[in-house]
Formats: structure tokens, C-alpha cells, sequence
């Protein structure tokens, strides 16, 4: 029951991933033409538009928050596994358990102070676009939101797969997908 749980949450993470990763894609495309515009405007023009700066931090922000909760579930995050994997399977099992844990604590205060940000600067404007500034902190309460959950997928995971990791010789968070042999 469990592990068909886990296999549900884990394809359902896998849409979530691609969705996440298509809006950090979409803001990044949108971010380009906005520069070009601004250096054309800049120097052919001879009149700098102002709004490019304020609609580029926005996007940035739209880039970086998703693909960094979508980067949780593929394991591109930043880590230092070189202790983890020197120990036995099921030790190092323990360790990314602790791990997706402490990601899964800082992804909650992430989306739950974003939200308070979102609330708290919802009535503000940005000057010269003129929308809400509560849009800049959306994606941290995306990223949070998305970090807490493909952590704990990746814990379900592990735990469901905690008879494979003690047969195996080592530990790899590959062990537990359904493609490896």
C-alpha cells in the first residue's frame, strides 16, 4: 500500500517537476528578449527603457525558485555525499533520510515566510510595470512548497526500498528508481 502510494507521489512529482521546470524555461526565454530590447533601446535608440530592470528581477526570480525545487526531486542540488557514500547502505540510507529531512524543515520556513511576504507586500506596486510585489515572492512559496515535497517522496522512496538498499552493495539515490537493474 505504501509503495504504491510512493509510486503515485513519485509520478505525480515528475509532472510537478516538468511544470516547474517549464516555468523557470518560460521566464528564462522572456528574459532575453527584455535585455535585447534594452541594449537596442539603449543604443539605437538613445532611450533606455526602464521597465526592463524591474520585469528582469522578476523573471529571475520566477528562474530560479521552480528550478531549484524541481533540481530536490532530480538530486542536482547542492550536496556533499562524500562522507554518505563511504559508509555502509543502510547507514548511508540513514544519512539521505536526515537529509531529505533538513531540506524538507528549510523548504517549510521557505514557503511558509514567502507566504507571509506574499501577504504582507500583496497591496504594494512595483513602480513602472505596475503589478503586485507580492509576485516576487510566489516562488519561493513554490520552491518551498516543492522542496517539502519531493523530499518526503524521496524518504517514502527510500523507505519503501529499504529491502533493496540492504542487499545492495552501496547506496545511490538510482538504486531506487524502477528503471535500475
Amino acid at each position: 500500500m505504501l509503495t504504491q502510494c510512493t509510486r503515485m507521489l513519485d509520478r505525480l512529482g515528475a509532472v510537478l517537476s516538468k511544470v516547474l521546470n517549464l516555468i523557470g524555461g518560460i521566464a528564462l526565454v522572456l528574459l532575453i528578449p527584455s535585455f535585447a530590447w534594452l541594449v537596442y533601446g539603449r543604443y539605437v535608440l538613445n532611450s533606455t527603457p526602464t521597465w526592463v530592470e524591474q520585469v528582469s528581477l522578476l523573471l529571475m526570480v520566477f528562474i530560479t525558485f521552480p528550478v531549484a525545487a524541481a533540481g530536490v526531486r532530480a538530486n542536482n542540488h547542492l550536496a556533499v555525499t562524500y562522507v554518505r557514500d563511504s559508509m555502509p547502505p543502510r547507514v548511508s540510507a540513514v544519512f539521505a533520510i536526515i537529509s531529505y529531512v533538513g531540506m524538507a524543515v528549510f523548504g517549510y520556513f521557505m514557503a511558509e515566510s514567502g507566504l507571509m511576504l506574499t501577504t504582507f507586500s500583496w497591496t504594494k506596486i512595483i513602480p513602472i510595470i505596475h503589478i503586485s510585489d507580492g509576485w516576487r515572492f510566489i516562488p519561493m512559496v513554490i520552491c518551498g512548497s516543492g522542496m517539502v515535497f519531493f523530499s518526503i517522496v524521496h524518504i517514502l522512496r527510500i523507505v519503501c526500498g529499504w529491502h533493496k538498499i540492504s542487499q545492495s552493495a552501496f547506496y545511490s539515490d538510482d538504486l531506487l528508481d524502477e528503471d535500475a537493474n
